[in-house]
Formats: C-alpha cells, sequence, structure tokens
C-alpha cells in the first residue's frame, strides 16, 4: 500500500513538471522620443495544448481575435512542429501614448492597475545611466486572454494556474539591450550610478508691487560634495545665468549652492529657473496680476455672448469676496528636476516655500500624477512657510496668492438697539498699501458687493499713504448676517441675538449676544491696533459669561457699560466669535424723560420771560402816561401862577380867563 501511494505521489510530481504552461516573452523597444513598441510572444508546447486545451486551433485563434483590446494588435497566431505561438504587439509614439494604450488594454480587462512608467537616461553629475520601471506586467496586459480561455472553457480548471507559467522580459532603448531578471514579472531595469543630494528648495517671496524674490538652493551631503567636487561646482557653475546670483555655504555636513534674484518680473524669474533645472521646453511659469485677468487669459480665444445682466453676475463672481482688500495672483509653473536625480527611486526631495505674511491656496501634480492640496493663512514671526514637500521628478504648481495690506487699526463699534437691531459702524486705516488707483478699484469693488444690501460706505479716502475706509450697516440678527454673508462670502453659522424685554419703554433688558462676524474681508493678516466694542452692553452676568476672541495678546472685557476687545498686533485669521450674557439699564427710557421734562421747563421758562416782557411793556406804557399827565399839569400850574395867557396866534398878552384875544379876536385855547 506504501508503495502504490509512493507511485501515485510520483507520478503527479511528473505530470506537474511536464506541464510546463504558457511562456510570456517579452520585447520592450523604443528610441530617445519613445517612440517604439511592445512585443509580447505568448508560447505552450503541442503537447500541453493537446492535453489540455479542449478545443481544436482555429477556434482558439479566431476566439482570440474577437476577444483582443483595441490598443492591441493580434500580430500572429501559429502552430509549428512543437509549439503553439500567438505575438500580441503595443504601438506607440511617445511616453504618453504608451500610457494611454496600456491603461485601456487594463481597463478593458477589468484591473484596477493605474499603470506608471518612469523612465530616465541620465547622463548628469548625479545619475548616470538608465533605469527604467513600469508597475504592470505582460500577464496583466494579457488578463484579457487567461479571462477568454477560462469562460469559453478552452483548458480544464486544473490547468489554470499554468496559463501564464513564466515571463522573460527584456528592454532596448535606441538599440542598447538591458536584460532583467526572468524571475520578476515587470519590467525594472536600472543600470544607473548615483551621487545622491538632500533636497532642493525653492523660495519664493511675491512682493506688494508685485515683483518676485526667488531663491533656489540645491542642498548636498559633504560625502557627495568630496566625491565628486570638481564636477559638481562645473555643473552648477552652469546653472547660473545672466539673472540671479550663485554662492555656496557649508552648513550641518551639507553643501549648500544658493541661485538668489531680487525684484524680478515674471519673465526673469522664468529665464532664472529653466537655467537652474535645464529644462526650458518644459518649463511654465505664468503669473496674472489679478484672479479675474487669470480667468480671462484661460479662456483666450473663446467667444461667448451674454446680456448686460450676466456680465455683471460674472464679474461679482471673479470678485474674490474673502480677500476684498487684498492684491490677488494667481502663480502657475512647471518645474522639471530631472537632471536633479540622484537615486534609484527617480525622485527629488523638494521643499516649496513662499513668504508667510500672504494667504495661499493651491494644488501640485507630482509625475505620477498624484495630487497634493495646499493652504496657509498669514502669520506673523516667520520669514517664510513651507507649501509642500513632495517627492517626486516633475512638478506641475498651481497658487493663487492674496497679498495681505498692512492694517494700522481696525475699529468695530457694535450697538444694539432695545428693539432688537444692529448697528455697526466699522472704521479701518491701511498703511503704506494703496496708491489712488487702488482707491478707485476698491470703491468699484465695494459697490458691487454692497448693491443689494443695506451696506454703506460711508468713507473711502487715501491720505499720506494711509487709505481710510469706513463702512456702516443696521439691521436684525437675520438681516445683519444674511447681508454680510452675501457680501463677503463667509457662511455665519452661530450669530444670535436675544433680549428678554424688547422695546424702548422696557427699564432692564437681558442681552444674549453671539457676533460671528468675520473681519478677514479687511485682512487676514496683522492689525496694529485692534479694537471691538459694543456700546451700552450693561454689566456681565457672571465673569464667566463672555468670551472675547481667539487673539493671545488681545484683553476681553466690560468697561463702564460696554464690552470692549483691545489688543495689538493680532492676526485678524485667529479671530473667534464674541460671546457674552449682559444685563443693561435701558437709559434711553430716562433719556426721554428727561427731554420731555426740558421740554416742559423750556416751555415754562419761555411763558416767564414772555410775561416778564409783556409787564414791562406795560409798565413803560404807564408810565408814559404818567409823564404826559404830569406835563399837562404843569403847565396849567404855570397859567394860573402867571394870571395871563399869550394868543397863540398874534402873540399878544390877554387876561388869564379870556376867550378870545384882544387884538386878533381869534379864540384862544
Amino acid at each position: 500500500m506504501k508503495n502504490k501511494l509512493r507511485y501515485l505521489i510520483c507520478l503527479l510530481a511528473f505530470l506537474l513538471l511536464t506541464a510546463c504552461g504558457g511562456v510570456v516573452d517579452t520585447k520592450m523597444s523604443f528610441d530617445d522620443s519613445f517612440a517604439g513598441s511592445r512585443v509580447i510572444k505568448y508560447s505552450v508546447t503541442n503537447a500541453d495544448f493537446v492535453s489540455y486545451v479542449q478545443k481544436d486551433f482555429g477556434t482558439v485563434e479566431s476566439t482570440l481575435r474577437g476577444l483582443c483590446p483595441q490598443d492591441m494588435e493580434i500580430t500572429s497566431v501559429e502552430q509549428n512542429d512543437s509549439h503553439v505561438v500567438a505575438v500580441f504587439t503595443i504601438n506607440f509614439t511617445s511616453k504618453e501614448d504608451y500610457e494611454k494604450k496600456v491603461a485601456n488594454i487594463l481597463s478593458a480587462s477589468g484591473s484596477d492597475i493605474i499603470p506608471t512608467v518612469t523612465f530616465v537616461r541620465a547622463d548628469t553629475v548625479f545619475a548616470k545611466g538608465v533605469a527604467y520601471q513600469e508597475n504592470f506586467g505582460s500577464d496583466d496586459l494579457l488578463k484579457w486572454m487567461g479571462d477568454g480561455i477560462i469562460s469559453n472553457d478552452f483548458v480544464t480548471s486544473s490547468y489554470e494556474s499554468y496559463i501564464f507559467s513564466s515571463n522573460y522580459v527584456s528592454l532596448s532603448i535606441n538599440g542598447d539591450d538591458y536584460e532583467k531578471d526572468a524571475s520578476m514579472s515587470i519590467l525594472d531595469v536600472s543600470n544607473a550610478k548615483y551621487l545622491p543630494i538632500n533636497n532642493v528648495d525653492f523660495t519664493t517671496y511675491i512682493n506688494k508691487d508685485g515683483s518676485i524674490d526667488r531663491t533656489i538652493e540645491l542642498n548636498i551631503p559633504d560625502s557627495t560634495f568630496n566625491e565628486g567636487k570638481d564636477e559638481i561646482e562645473k555643473f552648477v557653475k552652469e546653472r547660473v545665468g545672466s539673472i540671479g546670483t550663485g554662492t555656496w555655504v557649508t552648513k550641518d555636513s551639507s553643501h549648500i549652492f544658493t541661485i538668489e534674484g531680487k525684484g524680478l518680473s515674471s519673465d526673469e524669474c522664468k529665464q532664472m529657473t529653466e537655467k537652474f533645472t535645464g529644462k526650458s521646453e518644459r518649463s511654465e511659469f505664468s503669473f496674472a496680476g489679478n484672479q479675474a485677468d487669470a480667468v480671462n487669459e484661460s479662456k483666450s480665444g473663446e467667444e461667448t455672448e451674454s446680456s448686460t445682466e450676466t456680465d455683471e453676475a460674472t464679474q461679482t463672481i471673479q470678485i474674490d469676496k474673502g480677500h476684498l482688500f487684498a492684491k490677488n495672483y494667481l502663480l502657475t509653473e512647471n518645474i522639471d528636476l530631472e537632471d536633479y536625480i540622484s537615486n534609484s527611486d527617480n525622485s527629488v526631495r523638494f521643499n516649496y516655500y513662499m513668504n508667510s505674511e500672504n494667504d495661499y491656496e493651491g494644488s501640485v501634480i507630482d509625475a505620477s500624477f498624484n495630487t497634493d492640496s495646499f493652504s496657509s493663512d498669514a502669520r506673523v514671526g516667520s520669514s517664510n512657510v513651507l507649501l509642500f514637500n513632495v517627492y517626486s521628478s516633475t512638478f506641475d504648481i498651481d497658487v493663487k496668492i492674496s497679498i495681505l495690506p498692512d492694517v494700522s487699526k481696525y475699529r468695530h463699534i457694535v450697538d444694539i438697539t432695545p428693539d432688537g437691531k444692529i448697528k455697526r459702524n466699522i472704521n479701518v486705516v491701511f498703511k503704506d498699501s494703496f496708491n489712488e488707483g487702488d482707491v478707485k478699484d476698491i470703491e468699484e469693488k465695494l459697490k458691487t458687493v454692497f448693491k443689494d444690501t443695506k451696506i454703506k460706505i460711508d468713507k473711502i479716502a487715501l491720505k499720506n499713504n494711509d487709505l481710510e475706509v469706513k463702512i456702516s450697516s443696521i439691521g436684525t440678527m437675520d438681516e445683519d448676517m444674511k447681508m454680510w454673508e452675501e457680501a463677503t462670502g463667509n457662511v455665519r453659522y452661530s450669530g444670535y441675538l436675544d433680549i428678554d424685554k424688547k422695546g424702548y419703554l422696557s427699564l432692564k433688558q437681558t442681552i444674549y449676544f453671539t457676533d460671528d462676524f468675520d473681519p478677514v474681508m479687511f485682512t487676514s493678516g496683522n492689525v496694529e491696533k485692534y479694537e471691538y466694542r459694543v456700546k451700552n452692553a450693561g454689566k456681565p452676568v457672571d465673569k464667566n459669561s463672555y468670551f472675547g476672541g481667539s487673539f493671545d495678546s488681545a484683553e476681553a472685557k466690560f468697561k463702564g457699560n460696554d464690552f470692549v476687545v483691545k489688543g495689538e498686533n493680532l492676526i485678524m485669521a485667529n479671530h473667534m466669535t464674541i460671546d457674552f450674557i449682559s444685563v443693561r439699564t435701558n437709559y434711553i427710557i430716562f433719556i426721554v424723560l428727561a427731554a420731555i421734562f426740558a421740554v416742559v421747563i423750556l416751555a415754562a421758562v419761555v411763558a416767564v420771560l414772555l410775561l416778564i416782557k409783556k409787564n414791562k411793556k406795560k409798565s413803560a406804557q404807564i408810565q408814559d402816561i404818567n409823564a404826559a399827565g404830569s406835563e399837562k399839569s404843569a403847565a396849567v400850574a404855570d397859567d394860573i401862577i402867571s394870571d395871563t395867557v399869550f394868543c397863540p396866534h398874534c402873540g399878544t398878552k390877554n387876561n388869564y380867563g379870556d376867550k378870545f384875544c384882544s387884538s386878533c379876536g381869534k379864540e384862544i385855547s
């Protein structure tokens, strides 16, 4: 019994060893432009074909031709004295064409592989030789054939594992052959020799006038520098052109070569970068003056018909509401660092910095088409900010840049009326950030975003290089939230106002106030002097019933009857919601009563004054009458005393009591 079992095991082993299965032989060849072909030869012995394939050769051939994907050609299917051989070919004109066709073939087979092809033929100071790598094999490209053989019952299930039993792969580049280990199923060829580098750093400063400062640093370990000193120094010297200056420094066991350019235009920055990379044919550098221009530039050549209303809507969309007072730019560039590849990964550690006082938002796409998004808010205290750190060879970069103005004063006064409305008066002074041309542009933008709201522009004026802006609004909390959301694009979630006893006649009012107004529309950067004040807020319910934002160096407190937040050199992006509960006395009712009392007193005073004036006039009249009577009495007394009277007509002297003149005969009156 044991001998029979031993015999069966040996027979099974013999059958497995003699069933060699299908052999895949791949020949990948292309020229310097990556135009070429991938030829895949699949062969199986006639003995295996007859033993395991349950269809005739003609049926198999016609089935394969019907299943073959569009981007792959069946060059031949033949049966000779010893083998059945099928030859498949993928022709391509470029690396991009090859990757596209491979992706289509894999997708048609139901594969989830995203093809990646890395090819470096280097002859630089840091790398010499050829490196070629794929993340797929020919058995992946022939998956459709294996699935078809099984689904059409061409072979028994016991033979399934032998459909692709072994692979042989070779690579030919421009006539040079590179053999690959037959035990591996994918192309991974490298005979390159490397002098490793640490990293390449780009630091880009966008100045307030729109000019560019760029610093490029090549960081090389001391071991690499010492090994290839002469060649490295010659190489980097040739990477400095007429724009920028190059210098060496030694730091932390590294030799760092720095190229620096100041106050560059967009074209100058592009030229300096291209000289360093040595890849002008692939380079791209676009720096648009503002976001709206960038959008229009990208759509140049497209003709659209639109009404005036549509134009206005488009203009509103293009205005960056979140950065109304910022100068917005769009930077697009492609950086190819293949000349700095120094390892078998065919990649470079690339760090991309920009100056920290601006806002940034963007993305970078590497050589494998992986996308990394990034963003950074303005900050104080650091000279630059790292936007991304990517390990690859090429980098497609898009960055939206908001250059923030310097704010010397921000004063925000809030008045909560007894009937529950919010009055805002905002006064902002921008220091040395704008000119006359900017003022007009800012005013137009403000008018555009405020036009359908109750927000008013009270003042916008430039004086001694400082721009002062005053803005006011009034409305209920719902109206306030809606109008400022529309104007700034910042969604407000937590704004809240509740007064237990609304109205101007309420003596005491408890106020629950949460103000989520976002001031970053003015700047998200530094503010030298900041003040936020709620007038007549009253007194806090308790010491823990208020919160004044998240400014580290600002102080929030109730001062008098006001709630006040004050601070210096604050980053506006750190602002958070204001919140408090307070009880206030409604002084308006006292003011109204005082006004009424004052009016009554004034009326009484006026009445008294009028009465006094009238009495004085009457007294004067009495005095006049008395004076006149006195004069007449005096005249009569004189006449009595003299016993004579003179004729008023002729002047003749007559006796007292005569009625007619003794001379002229006229009556004496």
